[in-house]
C-alpha cells in the first residue's frame, strides 16, 4: 500500500484532475497502450485549454 502511494504521489501533486490524467498517460504509454494513452492526452488538453476558454466565454453571458 505504501509503495503504491509513493509511486502515485507525484501525479497527485499536479492536481486532483490533471494528476490522474497524467498518470493515465504515463502508465498507458509505458504499458504499450498508445491509443488509450493518446485518449488521455486529448482529455488533458481539453481540461487544460477548452474548459477555461469556454468558461470565460459563457460565464459572463450567464451573469447578465
Amino acid at each position: 500500500m505504501l509503495a503504491r502511494i509513493k509511486r502515485l504521489a507525484p501525479y497527485f501533486l499536479l492536481g486532483p484532475v490533471s494528476g490522474p490524467l497524467v498518470a493515465g498517460i504515463v502508465h498507458n504509454f509505458r504499458g504499450g497502450r498508445p491509443v488509450l494513452g493518446t485518449m488521455y492526452v486529448v482529455l488533458l488538453l481539453e481540461f487544460i485549454y477548452l474548459l477555461p476558454v469556454l468558461s470565460a466565454k459563457y460565464i459572463p453571458i450567464l451573469m447578465h
